[in-house]
């Protein structure tokens, strides 16, 4: 039986569905892919704009709620979330715009008797403007966004994108004192490759040490070099075997969700790099 290295306590894995463009845009059904994840006992996902195939418009990219209700209960074991695209930090994201809400309608659908799971990346929101937007007017809009997802029991996480870190955790953190006690319905969706946006590939180990295990919700994983995500997770920018037994040591929980970049060698991309940051399992 395979030895437990330090880095299982952050299991669960899972992946982020856009890993499996190549395969939606060849006709595969994201049934049938989720069903092969399930398999090889990645047991969380997911669901990211623009890679759900039959289950959003197709033109559009918007979730459709009542179809993915019904994928839900054909995996009631896997856990899922809803990723989307929208400028979640200039302040001015309403919480009845028609793409948030069609996304907190898919989390609920998608809940399976967990908390309705909504994450938002802001692609949007660049460094120059952080600078011109002061962070209390960026944590009202996150609130406001963060109380429309306890409204349904849920649970919104924000992914740091191509915002200064230190602005961006400034933001995150002057929320959750609005929110208060409710300030655990906020998470940060942790993507380490993510700093090298904005920061110094030196500086990225001390940030991972920084981050509270409780303000996070899930860790993405995925490898970068020369500026491009890669189709594995091997040698590159990030000393990920360096990162992975920080965070296991810092008592992160997981889950740890690959998002590697799509290739027509998926499956095997991922064993190689589940082996390579988890040691050998046994499927």
């Amino acid at each position: 039986m395979a030895s437990v290295s330090n880095t299982d306590r952050l299991r669960p894995l899972g992946l982020v569905s856009n890993c499996w463009k190549v395969q939606l845009d060849s006709g595969s059904g994201l049934d049938s892919l989720i069903a092969e994840a399930v398999q090889r006992e990645l047991t969380v996902i997911e669901l990211r704009q623009g890679s759900l195939g039959e289950y959003e418009s197709e033109t559009t990219f918007v979730p459709q709620a009542d179809r993915l209700a019904d994928l839900a209960r054909r995996f009631r074991d896997v856990r899922f979330n809803v990723a989307l695209s929208l400028p979640c930090l200039k302040g001015a994201l309403s919480r009845v715009d028609s793409l948030f809400l069609a996304g907190r309608s898919a989390a609920v659908a998608l809940a399976n008797e967990q908390s309705p799971h909504l994450r938002l990346v802001d692609l949007q929101t660049r460094p120059e403007q952080c600078s011109e937007l002061s962070v209390e007017a960026a944590a009202h809009g996150v609130v406001e966004l963060t109380e429309a997802m306890i409204e349904v029991e849920g649970l919104l996480s924000i992914e740091h994108s191509r915002q200064p870190w230190p602005w961006f955790d400034s933001v995150m953190n002057a929320a959750r004192r609005r929110l208060g006690k409710r300030g655990s319905r906020l998470r940060l969706c942790f993507d380490p490759c993510n700093l090298l946006l904005t920061e110094q590939a030196e500086e990225v180990a001390g940030i991972v040490e920084s981050v509270r295990p409780e303000d996070v919700s899930m860790i993405h994983v995925k490898q970068r070099k020369d500026g491009q995500v890669q189709p594995h997770v091997g040698d590159g920018d990030l000393e990920w075997p360096r990162l992975l037994k920080t965070l296991s040591q810092r008592g992160h929980p997981g889950p740890v969700l690959f998002e590697i970049a799509p290739h027509v060698d998926v499956w095997a991309n991922l064993e190689n790099g589940i082996a390579r940051l988890f040691g050998a399992t046994q499927r």
